[in-house]
């Protein structure tokens, strides 16, 4: 048995190496800082049936998937990330092979997020750990890959992640997060949209608004696709990972307002407030008691929250968003919504590159990449 003593979040978790559990909490609940204590810098204590982890550190018993991908990359490639992991681990190189295709021999600096994060994974998962810590490994994937993951995910995992609909169907239990404190809940629960929604998860579905749309009030050329965006008009773009919407989006810079998906690379100010410069704007995206800080100290979901309210707050008539609903919690994806209502309302035009099948359900329009 795999247990974590976390002193914050405050709490036990107990994982039995025939079991997938889920770890849910909104953005800044702690989830990340735990998944992270298996790196052993910390005051949680970790152990392996009854051994202390941390003493001797062994991760062919515990692996982890961190959010960054970059942070977990020693090699150019994956075929060349599996040979040198030959050299520590039995490695299963079919799984890196399934999951990467195409992509086996990419240098990681070519992929695209969304096969950076199955550059990860896959390798991981390849090396058979007896347990894996794995944090948001949804995030930038496609539904094929989503499903090639799940096939593949061992027993002995734990996993946080926002995309509630994603986990509820393959855990056995569920932790939350809540006000400091790890406590299990009744997996039953993440079926509960109103349970959802109060305690800041995801898993609801967002209501789409019937609104007429306007006048022409952009239109562009790229490598891939002609773009056209009205008045009020949801355009979303959608494809498979690699298939291009990220250097659709690149191809706009310049012309629309664009959010890409790092946000360590996009800050320019000291504090959120100097980032955001509107205290509505501040208000609406419940960033008010972040104000003061520095955006590179705040959690990944949030720092996207204050990219997001950023372009809101900018006068551009067209805003392109790119996988935006990564990191964010059931509260960040209503006040994305909310924000999406306000720029209809000033008759402007949102382009959202997404896998998100939330964020799909809400778009007028939507092109499919190949």
């Amino acid at each position: 048995m795999l247990i974590i003593n976390s002193s914050f979040p405050m709490g036990n978790l107990e994982i039995e190496k025939d079991e997938i559990v889920g770890l849910l909490g909104k953005n800044g609940s702690g989830k990340t800082t735990l998944i992270n204590s298996v790196l052993c810098q910390n005051s949680t204590k970790i152990y392996i049936d009854n051994q202390d982890f941390c003493e001797e550190k062994d991760y062919s018993l515990l692996s982890v998937v961190l959010q960054d991908p970059y942070s977990q990359i020693l090699a150019e490639s994956a075929k060349e990330e599996v040979e040198l992991m030959r050299k520590f681990h039995n490695i299963n190189e079919e799984t890196v092979k399934k999951i990467m295709g195409n992509y086996y021999t990419t240098e990681f600096l070519k992929l695209s997020d969304g096969y950076k994060r199955r550059f990860v994974i896959s390798t991981i998962l390849a090396s058979n750990p007896r347990y894996i810590l794995l944090d948001e490994p949804f995030a930038n994937l496609d539904y094929q890959a989503i499903n090639d993951v799940k096939e593949i995910l061992p027993k002995g995992s734990l996993i946080a992640e926002h995309r509630t609909k994603e986990i509820r169907d393959i855990i056995d239990r569920a932790y939350l997060i809540d006000e400091g404190k790890i406590r299990e809940i009744d997996k039953d629960k993440l079926y509960d949209e109103h349970f959802l929604i109060s305690k800041g998860l995801r898993g609801f579905k967002l209501e789409k608004e019937q609104i007429e749309l306007g006048n022409i009030i952009f239109e562009a050329e790229t490598s891939k696709v002609s773009i056209r965006v009205r008045e009020k008009e949801i355009l979303c773009l959608v494809g498979k990972n690699g298939s291009g919407k990220t250097t659709t989006l690149k191809q706009l810079v310049g012309k629309i307002y664009v959010i890409f998906q790092n946000p360590d690379l996009q800050f320019f100010h000291n504090t959120v407030a100097e980032e955001i410069k509107d205290d509505n704007v501040l208000e609406l995206f419940k960033l008010k008691d972040k104000a003061d800080k520095s955006p590179y100290v705040l959690s990944y979901g949030q720092k996207m929250r204050v990219l997001i309210a950023s372009a809101f707050a900018s006068k551009y008539k067209v805003i392109a968003l790119d996988e935006p609903s990564v990191g964010m919690d059931g509260e960040s994806l209503i006040s994305f919504y909310e924000m999406i209502k306000l720029l209809r309302q000033e008759k402007r035009g949102i382009i959202i590159a997404t896998h998100d099948e939330d964020l799909i359900g809400i778009c007028d329009k939507i092109i499919k990449l190949n």
